[in-house]
């Protein structure tokens, strides 16, 4: 079906062991791997119904069960209630330990959503990219 869809890019592959980047519905997500095993993804555009899926599917095929993640999130413009259960699936996954992950949040568009759920006070959220990278990494 994806290979199929005008708003989807196909997979870029990396041979040095980076993360595919995607840019699908008004969503886009680069990425990177720092301090070797954290992959630290900046994600911005939309995060709504149709491209919440990508998102998450995106997260499996690119965090292994040893890898971090770090969503910076700053470059978002709207959070919608598909892309905040993608959050507190992952959320759910790192409290039963088969994540270890955090998020970049500064910006109202996202802190809002997240506060008035209730998702923001069970979630690692910092400041800056290097704080949230040392949080997952366990770096001081």
């Amino acid at each position: 079906m994806r290979s199929t869809d005008p708003n989807t890019l196909p997979p870029q592959s990396s041979s040095d062991g980076q993360p595919r980047q995607l840019d699908s519905h008004g969503m886009r997500i680069d990425a990177e791997r720092r301090s070797g095993s954290a992959v630290l993804a900046r994600v911005s555009g939309e995060v709504d119904l149709l491209s919440a899926p990508e998102l998450r599917q995106w997260v499996q095929d690119n965090v292994g069960h040893d890898d971090g993640l770090v969503l910076e999130l700053d470059g978002i413009g709207f959070l919608g209630s598909a892309g905040l259960s993608v959050l507190a699936e992952l959320s759910e996954r790192a409290a039963h330990n088969e994540l270890t992950w955090a998020i970049v949040a500064t910006k109202r568009v996202v802190l809002r959503p997240l506060e008035a759920t209730g998702l923001l006070s069970q979630m690692p959220v910092h400041q800056t990219a290097d704080e949230a990278v040392a949080a997952v990494t366990g770096a001081e």
